[in-house]
């Protein structure tokens, strides 16, 4: 057992010399396990360790006896004693949690404020065995996870590790017994209402009837798996890199040249990074969330669809857009719309300052502004009060000369303005009809003409920001 868990532990670079590693230990055999391998272990690899105990406030008496047994393990080894206490059934309803959730979470809570005791490099060493990785992967199958899921428990993973993957509980025990160690039963273990007890002692026993190596089996099958994740994940990652970027509205665009030509299994994971890293999460986001985006890339510019977490997706010219429409009070912005009440002057909003004047035109000494943000208009055609806002429903510009009509919504879509974009860009507007679209075209119902006697300059600066 030592010399197996040793060769391991190198393996894996788990443990430096110099180093600190806290032992959780909850009392029962595979956790007193660890302990007592590492205790033998630290002098010959020149680490120090502490043991450390969560107690869930679950099981009532018993669960204080198992701090107490672990406390006194502990002293009879003269290692150094941390025990934290936490109401795991009523955090787990204040939260929302199951209550192996909030188990979770409150342990790996108390490990951290452990490791601040002991500074950078602190290890945190759980008990999670071959039978435990085998068990992980067998849940995350039946809730119909993919290649990530069959990689099992991993041996390193940020400041943890788990130095027993390598071993059987049926040797954990066996080693226990030949020590003459004691160790603690949670009662809780039995309970087939948890999903993991049912596999662990329904589902696992039937299958070490089909194959008595069935856990090294699907351990081999782990490794494998995580080989085939960490390649298929640095591909994922090149790819990002090149076709990916984000907007100053924290738009994620992807751009979709050769996507289609790449392996199936590379769009799949492609779409799963992009709606992980548009939402911030990946809990709860699914095949059939991966399916709906690859539809959408394959599909017509301007769809748009509800992701998880709030994003939308759109497709958008040879590309698409994940972003999520609401402001961070999860309301939608609100639309811009404000009076034209006195000229000359200027109108402030959000994205910038509008200036406006009245000039007299005298053809012979004025020439006509080419400028995307300095724009003429014949003051004398405008009859009602002019508006700068955004886009409402039934815009539209008039196109020539004859009074042909064309709805802002079509203009948008000949000049490939992304659908995020269109509901930000400011207009100038008399009633339904636009006389520009700031940084855009203008109407020709209010071109300047040579019969032209008065024009209303209009300048747009946009706003700064450092």
């Amino acid at each position: 057992m030592i010399k197996k868990v040793a060769a391991y532990i190198k393996q894996h670079h788990m443990i430096s010399e110099g180093m600190h590693v806290c032992v959780g230990i909850s009392g029962g055999a595979d956790s007193v396990c660890l302990f007592l391998v590492l205790n033998r272990l630290q002098e010959s690899m020149g680490f120090s360790m502490s043991a450390v105990h969560i107690e869930h406030g679950i099981r009532g008496e018993e669960s204080l006896m198992d701090m107490e047994f672990v406390k006194s393990l502990a002293e009879d080894f003269g290692v150094e004693f941390s025990a934290y206490s936490y109401p795991v059934e009523q955090i787990a309803r204040n939260r929302g949690f199951s209550v192996e959730e909030a188990g979770r979470v409150v342990r790996y809570e108390a490990f951290e404020k452990e490791c601040t005791l002991y500074g950078d490099g602190t290890r945190i060493a759980l008990a999670h065995h071959a039978d435990d990785s085998a068990e992980t992967m067998l849940f995350h199958l039946c809730r119909g996870s993919g290649i990530e899921g069959l990689r099992g428990i991993r041996p390193v993973r940020g400041n943890v590790i788990r130095p027993l993957l390598c071993v059987t509980r049926k040797e954990i025990e066996a080693f226990l017994k030949q020590e003459g160690q004691s160790w603690r039963m949670d009662a809780t273990n039995g309970d087939i209402a948890y999903s993991r007890n049912r596999i662990r002692n329904r589902v696992m026993p039937e299958l070490r009837h089909i194959n008595e190596q069935f856990t090294a089996h699907m351990n081999c099958l782990s490794e494998d798996a995580a080989e085939i994740a960490d390649y298929l994940c640095g591909e994922v990652r090149k790819i990002l890199a090149r076709q990916m970027t984000e907007t100053k509205e924290s738009r994620l665009r992807f751009d979709l040249t050769g996507f289609f030509g790449y392996p199936a299994i590379l769009q799949k994971r492609i779409m799963m990074e992009l709606l992980v890293q548009a939402g911030g999460r990946k809990k709860d986001i699914g095949r059939e969330h991966v399916q709906a985006l690859l539809k959408l890339a394959d599909g017509h510019t301007g769809r748009k669809i509800s992701l998880p977490y709030g994003v939308t997706g759109e497709k958008t010219y040879g590309a698409l857009l994940l972003y999520k429409e609401e402001k961070e009070d999860g309301h939608k912005a609100d639309p811009i719309r404000i009076p034209l009440t006195s000229v000359p002057g200027n109108i402030q909003v959000p994205a910038g300052k509008f200036s406006f004047r009245l000039l007299e035109f005298v053809k012979k000494d004025i020439e006509i502004p080419q400028n995307m943000y300095t724009k003429w208009f014949d003051y004398d055609k405008i009859k009602d009060r002019l508006y700068f806002r955004t886009r409402e429903p039934g815009d539209y510009f008039v196109l020539d000369e004859t009074g042909h009509r064309k709805k802002l919504k079509d203009y948008w879509i000949d000049e490939k303005v992304p659908g995020y974009k269109r509901g930000q860009i400011l207009l100038l507007a008399e009633g339904s009809h636009i006389l520009w679209a700031v940084g855009g075209r203008i109407s020709a119902a209010y071109k300047v003409t040579g019969e032209t006697k008065t024009i209303l300059e209009v300048q747009f600066m946009e706003e700064k920001h450092e």
